[in-house]
C-alpha cells in the first residue's frame, strides 16, 4: 500500500470486483500522504494509523468488501493468497517479491507486478515505469523483467514527491488487468509494459503466442 498500490486501490474500488484485500505492515505517515490519491489531513496523521486502516476507512465508503490485513505478505501468511483470483504486487523488496511470485505461479494465480525506478541526471529526474503480467501459461519472461535480489536504492527511496508517476504506474497495471480479463479489447496480449519518462515512450514486450 505504498504510492502505486494506493492508486491501484483507488481504481479497483470503483469496479465491481467481489472483494479487495489490502496487505501492509507499515503506518501511514506524511510522505505517504504526498504520494496518495485524495488529501490526507493533519487529523489523519496525528493518530498514526496503519496504512491498511487508513485506506480501509477511505475506500470502504465506496466498496463494501474491502479487508485490511495488518501485515506484509510473508511465508507465514502467504497461503491466504490462494483464495485470490488476481494479485497486484506493489512492493520494493525484491526478495519478498520473488517468494510471492513463486507462490502465485505454483497456485496458478495471475498477477501484475509493478516497478518504478527514478534517477537524477543533470539536475532533472528520469524514470522508467514497468507493469508485468504473469500467468500460468506465460511466465518465462519474468526473470528478465523482475528482479529477485534487493539492489541499491534509487532516488525514489529518498521520498521525493512524484505522485504522478505512482498514478501512471497504477494506470498501466489496472488497464492491463482490464484488458486481460476482457473488459477492454486486448489485441497484442503483451505481458510487459514500460514507460520511459524522458522520451515519453511506452513499449510493449513479451507477447502471448
Amino acid at each position: 500500500m505504498g504510492g502505486t498500490g494506493a492508486y491501484i486501490l483507488d481504481l479497483l474500488s470503483k469496479t465491481p470486483v467481489s472483494e479487495i484485500h489490502l496487505y501492509d505492515g507499515d503506518v501511514f505517515s506524511q510522505h505517504n500522504a504526498f504520494r496518495s490519491p485524495g488529501a490526507a489531513g493533519k487529523e489523519d496523521l496525528d493518530t498514526v494509523p496503519s496504512k491498511v486502516d487508513y485506506y480501509f476507512n477511505q475506500y470502504s465508503k465506496i466498496h463494501q468488501k474491502i479487508t485490511a490485513h495488518h501485515n506484509y505478505v510473508s511465508k507465514d501468511n502467504m497461503k491466504e493468497l490462494s483464495t485470490m483470483s488476481f494479485v497486484f504486487i506493489c512492493i520494493d523488496n525484491d526478495v519478498s517479491r520473488k517468494l510471492i511470485i513463486q507462490f502465485l505461479l505454483k497456485s496458478n494465480i495471475p498477477f501484475i507486478d509493478v516497478g518504478l525506478g527514478v534517477e537524477i541526471k543533470n539536475d532533472t529526474l528520469t524514470a522508467i515505469l514497468r507493469a508485468t503480467l504473469g500467468t500460468e501459461t506465460m511466465h518465462e519472461h519474468l526473470p528478465t523483467r523482475i528482479g529477485s535480489i534487493n539492489g541499491s536504492d534509487d532516488e525514489y527511496s529518498t521520498n521525493i514527491q512524484i505522485a504522478d508517476l505512482n498514478a501512471m504506474n497504477a494506470l498501466m497495471a489496472v488497464i492491463k488487468w482490464k484488458r486481460y480479463i476482457g473488459f477492454y479489447k486486448d489485441l497484442k496480449e503483451e505481458h510487459n509494459i514500460t514507460f520511459t519518462v524522458n522520451t515519453g515512450q511506452m513499449l510493449s514486450d513479451d507477447f502471448a503466442t
